[in-house]
C-alpha cells in the first residue's frame, strides 16, 4: 500500500520549515530549556534527526503528522490536566482522542486505496480529501500519529496489537480478504480476552450480539 502523505524536499532544510513551528514559534510540547541547549550544540541537530528518521523527507512527513496532533483545533489531544483526572475520565477522554485520530486519518486519506487530491498540498488534514474506505492501521502514518498523542494509552490498542495479528495468523486467505479491510479501517473492532490464574480478562463482563 502506497503512502498518501508526502512533503516537499525543502521542508526539512531549516527550522522555519517545521510545520509544528508556524511563524518560527517552537512546538507547544518543546521545553524552552531544551530549545536553548540545542542552539549551543557543536553539530547540526536536524542532521541527526534526519539520520534517525531515515531521511530528510521522512523527518518532514513525521513533523507534518505531529503538527496535526499538536495544533488540532479541537484541543482533545491536550495532556495538560492528565494528572488531575479520575481513571474513568482519562478512559473516556482516551476514547475521544481515538475517535478524533480516526477522523484525521479519514480526512487525510491515510490508508485509502485511491484519492483525488494530494494531502501534502495542505498542512491540515481537514482540508484534504475525504474518503470512506481504507486500511488505516496498515500504514506507518497511523503509528506515527499514535506516538505523537502519547501519555494516554488507547483502550482500543488491543484491536491492532492483538486482535488483527490473530486474524493474520489464524485465518486463511479468503477469511483475511473478508475481515482484514474491515479491521484495518475500524469498521469492525475486536478485542482479545484470556483468563489466567488470579488475574486476566473479565470474561463475565463481556457482552456480544453474536
Amino acid at each position: 500500500m502506497t503512502s498518501k502523505i508526502s512533503t516537499s524536499s525543502n521542508t526539512a532544510s531549516s527550522s522555519s520549515g517545521d510545520p509544528r513551528e508556524p511563524n518560527n514559534c517552537p512546538p507547544l510540547t518543546l521545553s524552552p530549556d531544551l530549545s536553548s541547549e540545542r542552539t549551543k550544540s557543536s553539530f547540526n541537530p536536524l542532521a541527526i534527526t534526519n539520520f534517525i528518521d531515515g531521511s530528510a523527507e521522512a523527518t518532514s512527513k513525521r513533523r507534518l503528522l505531529e503538527s496535526w496532533i499538536i495544533r488540532d483545533p479541537t484541543g482533545v489531544f491536550s495532556n495538560d490536566d492528565n494528572n488531575y483526572l479520575h481513571r474513568s475520565e482519562r478512559h473516556t477522554r482516551a476514547l475521544a482522542k481515538f475517535v478524533r485520530l480516526v477522523e484525521l486519518c479519514r480526512a487525510a486519506g491515510i490508508g485509502a486505496k485511491s484519492t483525488s487530491k494530494d494531502p501534502s498540498s495542505s498542512s491540515s488534514p481537514s482540508a484534504a480529501v475525504q474518503h470512506i474506505e481504507g486500511e488505516i492501521i496498515a500504514t506507518p502514518e497511523f503509528l506515527t500519529l499514535v506516538n505523537a498523542i502519547s501519555d494516554d494509552p488507547f483502550p482500543t490498542s488491543l484491536h491492532w496489537v492483538m486482535f488483527v495479528p490473530n486474524i493474520l495468523t489464524l485465518c486463511d486467505t479468503q477469511q483475511q480478504a473478508q475481515w482484514l479491510p474491515l479491521c484495518r479501517d475500524w469498521k469492525m473492532i475486536g478485542c482479545y480476552a484470556q483468563t489466567e490464574l488470579g488475574h486476566g480478562s473479565n470474561i463475565r463482563a463481556l457482552e456480544t450480539t453474536a
